[in-house]
């Protein structure tokens, strides 16, 4: 109740609420807004925030309570032969995820899965000190082992499936719930954090092999981009039609550098991309269709120009980014061309 007051700036109630017999969570839950604001002279938003705050509250201790003791409940019946079940399931499942283990002990892996679960389950009595802990895991299983969104989805049924199997009749609506809703907070905190970490990893990739090539090659990196382009897709040739392809190389030059400088901020980036895409499209004619053979083309030049530090890493990056450039724009232009047809 204290807690509630407190972050609800509301402390200063709290002996007038005594008064009024109410004087925990569940008292609380069980007010009427609108009486607290006869009762109070609160304003109604003071009054609705404290009545859900309270059902929020005990709503948490409630799957705080179901979560702890039918983990306790697997783990006296299964222990680590759970999280054996669990990757079973995963692996008949998913088989597209069993690669990303490569040659891991699996019973070692089991192992330390459970741990985590318990770690998460006890760490329910502190919930702002388990968030750190899932961000950080989140952003070494994004940058280590390129876990991705779909891979939580994976994982959650899964879990759900091995917690149903394991507790049998005690599996309940209001545990599946509960289940439902802390790998919900789980799998989001992990997800978010990955997605971030692994931004910021192709970020740094992208930025440092960018200026590797501009280093040794400079604005020959695009003369040999164009080289490769039109000798790879003659069809594209005529669209250039009498450009001086020199400049055309400075400002293709230009164009990425200033992409690649522009992935700090992205809400910059993506209002540049469409304005670009918009002008190719209505001045040049390009297609959806042309971005492919340019990428193609973009990312043999990177791979040429870097030689070794080509690795896989480096490739995933520009990949990303080509895609993200190639469907901002693509998308701009394709709705640019619409406009103008309805005119």
């Amino acid at each position: 109740m204290e807690a509630l007051l407190k972050s609800s700036e509301a402390s200063h109630l709290a002996d007038s609420l005594a008064d009024l017999g109410v004087e925990s969570l569940d008292d609380m839950a069980l007010c009427n807004p609108g009486d607290l604001v006869a009762d109070l002279k609160v304003d109604e938003d003071l009054a609705k925030k404290l009545v859900d705050g309270a059902k929020e509250a005990q709503l948490f201790e409630k799957r705080k309570t179901a979560i702890q003791s039918t983990w306790k409940a697997v783990g006296d019946s299964l222990g680590v032969e759970a999280t054996k079940l669990f990757y079973k399931r995963l692996f008949e499942q998913y088989p597209d995820v069993v690669p990303m283990f490569g040659d891991a002990d699996m019973d070692e892996q089991a192992e330390k899965l459970l741990k985590t679960v318990s770690l998460a389950v006890e760490y329910l009595k502190d919930v702002p000190a388990l968030i750190p802990i899932l961000e950080d895991l989140g952003a070494k299983h994004a940058t280590d082992w390129k876990v991705q969104k779909e891979h939580y989805d994976a994982v959650g049924e899964c879990l759900l499936w091995t917690l149903e199997t394991g507790l049998g009749d005690a599996w309940t609506g209001d545990v599946a719930e509960a289940w439902t809703w802390v790998y919900g907070v789980i799998g989001s905190t992990m997800s978010g954090a990955g997605e971030k970490a692994y931004f910021e990893k192709r970020k740094e990739i992208i930025q440092s092999t960018w200026k590797t090539v501009g280093d040794s090659l400079g604005v020959e990196a695009t003369k040999l981009f164009y080289k490769r382009l039109f000798e790879e897709y003659p069809e594209v040739v005529p669209m250039f039609g009498d450009a001086d392809m020199d400049k055309q190389a400075e400002k293709l030059l230009k164009t990425v550098s200033l992409a690649v400088e522009y992935l700090n901020d992205m809400g910059e980036l993506v209002p540049i991309l469409q304005g670009l895409g918009e002008k190719h499209a209505k001045e040049w004619k390009v297609k959806r269709e042309h971005y492919a053979p340019v990428g193609a083309s973009l990312l043999w030049t990177l791979e040429t120009g870097l030689g070794e530090a080509w690795t896989e890493d480096t490739a995933d990056a520009w990949t990303w980014v080509y895609g993200v450039i190639a469907d901002t724009m693509a998308d701009a232009g394709d709705k640019a061309i619409a406009e103008e047809e309805k005119e």
